[in-house]
């Protein structure tokens, strides 16, 4: 009977490293342009050709592993994903700079361009609260970007303002704004982005007061399906 037991504890405790060793993921250590060593990780789906890929930055005062709830359907639907962790945050380490922040996305996108299998016209951003500005700044100032998903972005978070990033920079392109209903700040920041938009903007508000990350506790499988949706739209109309 013991011995069973060991056994199944030895399964239980391997099963999460077999699991995260078949999203074939590798750490990627990249210098941003004042030196700094940003960190991320690379993961690629099953499968042979190119695929679209997305880049992931995560909220204030957290770092990468936060998105784990949501790499698995990304990678499942064929997507590249390269999940990184802010200057001044996790590994990267340094000092919080909004302004330098904004020059990394644009080094981690020129990077994950000019990796094997990634399809260079096909790269999206996410992001969340503050990472939720960066994603549509970083998009609207890259003009590859395909699109940019923020959720509960903000009018003002830390000087970072996003919302002529989505007026002007992104008025030919398209971006996706997600908040909680009672999370009033990011509610009414995504009220007033989607009101002054010319371009694709889509928004979607959810019950409750989730922020950022948050959404993934409740919502999951609904803002899943948003995000692949949007994602998958976007990639079909390049090659239509």
């Amino acid at each position: 009977m013991q011995k069973h037991l060991l056994l199944l504890l030895i399964l239980l405790l391997t099963f999460p490293i077999l699991a995260q060793d078949d999203m074939m993921m590798e750490t990627v250590n990249l210098g941003a342009s004042d030196g700094l060593v940003l960190v991320g990780d690379m993961y690629r789906p099953d499968m042979d050709g190119e695929a679209a890929a997305v880049l992931l930055i995560h909220m204030l005062g957290s770092n990468r592993t936060t998105y784990a709830p949501l790499i698995p359907a990304l990678l499942e639907a064929g997507y590249v994903v390269l999940n990184v962790d802010m200057r001044g945050h996790g590994e990267t380490g340094g000092s919080q700079d909004w302004a330098l922040a904004e020059t990394d996305i644009q080094v981690w996108l020129d990077w994950l361009r000019e990796q094997e299998n990634v399809r260079s016209d096909a790269v999206s951003i996410i992001g969340a609260s503050i990472g939720g500005n960066l994603a549509l700044i970083g998009c609207a100032n890259d003009a590859q970007c395909l699109t940019s998903i923020a959720l509960s972005p903000g009018i003002d978070y830390r000087g970072v303002m996003p919302e002529s990033a989505v007026t002007e920079g992104l008025s030919n392109r398209s971006a996706l704004l997600v908040a909680s209903h009672n999370d009033g700040f990011s509610a009414d920041s995504v009220r007033q982005i989607f009101a002054n938009a010319t371009g694709n903007v889509s928004a979607r508000l959810y019950n409750g007061r989730a922020h950022g990350i948050q959404l993934f506790d409740n919502e999951l499988e609904s803002i899943t399906t948003l995000i692949l949706s949007w994602l998958d739209e976007h990639v079909a109309a390049l090659d239509a």
